[in-house]
């Protein structure tokens, strides 16, 4: 997270470290080989490449180390076997064995060659007990692809290697590593990232009851999906109907090792250890699958009542509204488009330069109190409301759910930040803000906010119930936002976000902040696995439906500087409105999100800005007709 002037902090957006250096190597053409670093013919076969980095060799460890006693074998987090190799013995036959992140694999025997995978793409090969500082042959064998490389070995006698197959690929890989008379092989079964993508289905909704007060609830894969969840297949957006069957999806990269709230301090690139190794290697990222979680039913204290005034919503009912929560608006009336549409901005100008130049008005803007200030800071928050006194529109408040270093989940579970927050409803009534939108502990799934839920989602669920019933204790007109962060979620547990649900009773809107990174969206294939996450968009609208709410995504834009993001990439800002209008009936507001600080998103699109052919596409369909 970036730091303004007068240290107000924007929201958190960053980037990775990268191990290593991503050169493809694919299926060539006779006619146009590729030849990355040095002339290698690589034509009609599967390129290897050698690699050699310190931070990755030490994490290989279990497989390169020469160990008198054999390992016992110790499964993945989520039930997936690790890889075990095939006896090293020449001609012996190799079984296929699932892929698994490097940091959970422990070989079952001293084999001499084993596979890992990686990234769903990249094919790692390390082997041990062959001749020290003499030259090893690595042939990699498809049904329709092959390649091999030659690397020496180590004065230990090891080597590590790795190739990358095709995106569509979905086939058993055959290795064989051969010195002299002695040779060793292993197999590993690959489902390239576009071959998954394809044989996606979206997962169930987490079982919640309508209605609920988020106590006891359970994300279990039994939910009743909503009949009417899907998208018109002519719209060329991707169906929100949840899929009959729970199925495993898989945990993009983290933007949460990179994302903090304040610039971290010794994180960068893993550096590459000199070697007579003779090439270097795609970045490689664990994606491990997991299933959804079951959040604790440890049941909660007391809530105070939540004050209801008839119209305001503050209590929704039972039953799930077609179009979400009935009063809340519908149209933006400063926009015209079918959705409120704005703007993130800490000052009037900018607002206005982005309402202008889109050619429609803006009806909200995004805004974010100033947590490093005390209470004073967040609950009596002249700055920034104040700032936006001539802006017709509502505001969008972003609040943690206390002041940086000066409280906890836990206090504010108990009920001992309640007269703060009423306070803060009071503040808004008082500065004519009463029907803003206030985003309660957004990003909560993410690591690098101090305000994150632990694994266990209770204390944080309960302590944004007492949060909402405070502020509309004193402001029922405020409407009340509970935002993810896309993507991932390193908690809670599960990788969902959905056990830290508070509850249809204090939610208004259900909100998602999703960026065009981890992964970039550069096909439909990708945009859909990505968007019917439970991490994803598509996910959230088809909750909302379930649930009578309206959706929110007050962050959201194209990545240009970020780590694995996906550049001026028009496509995503399709992909976004095509997707917001095929859910008009739930759509509840948009806030583009632009920063242009180097080592963020770099995604600023006003007047061209840093992406000029997203901002063309932007125009085109969010702008005036």
């Amino acid at each position: 997270m970036a730091s303004t002037t007068r240290r107000r902090p924007t929201p958190p957006v960053g980037r990775p470290g990268t191990l290593l250096y991503r050169s493809r190597l694919s299926r060539s053409r006779p006619a146009a080989c590729r030849r990355p670093h040095r002339p290698v013919r690589t034509c009609a076969r599967l390129g290897l490449v050698s690699v050699f980095v310190a931070g990755l060799l030490q994490a290989v460890t279990p497989l390169a180390n020469a160990a008198t006693e054999s390992p016992s074998p110790s499964p993945s987090p989520q039930g997936t076997p690790s890889p075990s190799a095939s006896p090293g013995s020449a001609g012996a036959s190799a079984q296929p064995q699932p892929g698994v992140p490097l940091t959970t694999m422990t070989p079952q025997s001293r084999s001499r060659v084993t596979l890992v995978l990686f990234d769903q793409d990249i094919v790692l090969v390390g082997g041990r007990d062959f001749t020290p500082a003499t030259d090893v042959t690595v042939a990699a064998q498809t049904e329709k692809l092959g390649g091999s490389a030659l690397i020496k070995a180590d004065g230990d006698g090891r080597f590590i290697l790795g190739f990358r197959v095709p995106a569509d690929f979905n086939g058993k890989v055959d290795v064989k590593a051969t010195q002299g008379g002695l040779s060793a092989s292993d197999a590993l079964n690959v489902t390239g990232p576009e071959a998954a993508a394809q044989g996606f289905q979206s997962p169930p909704l987490p079982n919640l009851p309508v209605g609920s007060t988020g106590s006891g609830s359970t994300a279990s894969t039994g939910a009743t999906p909503s009949p009417t969840a899907s998208a018109s297949p002519a719209s060329g957006v991707p169906a929100v109907t949840p899929a009959p069957t729970p199925v495993s999806t898989p945990v993009s990269p983290s933007p949460s090792a990179a994302r903090s709230p304040w610039p971290r301090h010794g994180a960068g690139s893993v550096t590459p250890s000199p070697s007579s190794i003779r090439a270097t290697a795609t970045p490689l990222t664990a994606t491990p699958n997991v299933t959804s979680p079951t959040p604790s039913g440890t049941a909660l204290p007391s809530l105070p009542p939540v004050t209801q005034t008839p119209g305001t919503g503050a209590t929704p009912s039972a039953s799930p509204a077609a179009g979400g929560t009935a009063d809340i608006d519908g149209a933006g009336p400063q926009s015209g488009l079918p959705w409120l549409s704005g703007f993130q901005a800490h000052t009037l100008g900018p607002l206005q330069d982005f309402g202008n130049w889109r050619g429609r008005a803006n009806d909200l803007v995004h805004v974010y109190t100033d947590r490093t200030s005390g209470w004073g800071g967040l609950v009596e928050p002249t700055w920034p409301v104040d700032v936006f006194k001539g802006f017709a529109g509502k505001l969008v408040i972003s609040q943690p759910t206390y002041p940086k270093g000066q409280g906890s989940n836990g206090e504010c579970a108990k009920g001992a930040y309640d007269s703060q927050w009423a306070k803060f409803g009071s503040f808004l009534v008082q500065h004519g803000r009463a029907d803003s939108i206030v985003r309660i502990g957004w990003e909560f799934n993410g690591t690098f906010m101090y305000w994150h839920t632990d694994a266990d989602a209770t204390t944080f669920r309960t302590c944004f119930q007492k949060i909402s019933a405070a502020i509309r204790s004193t402001d029922p007109q405020v409407k009340i936002d509970w935002t993810f962060n896309a993507h991932n979620s390193p908690v809670p547990s599960g990788n969902s976000p959905w056990s830290a649900y508070p509850g249809d009773e204090y939610v208004d809107y259900v909100g998602i902040d999703s960026y065009d990174h981890f992964p970039p969206s550069s096909d439909e294939a990708t945009w859909n696995k990505q968007c019917e996450d439970v991490n994803g968009l598509c996910y959230v609208i088809r909750f909302a439906r379930e649930h009578g709410k309206k959706v929110g995504v007050g962050e959201w834009g194209v990545a240009s500087c970020s780590g694995n993001g996906g550049g001026d990439n028009p496509f995503y800002i399709q992909k976004m409105f095509e997707t917001f209008k095929a859910a008009s009936d739930v759509m509840g507001y948009d806030a583009y999100f632009a920063d242009p600080t180097p080592g963020n998103v770099c995604s600023t699109i006003t007047n061209g800005g840093q992406n000029p052919k997203s901002a063309a596409e932007y125009k085109k369909l969010f702008g005036a007709a």
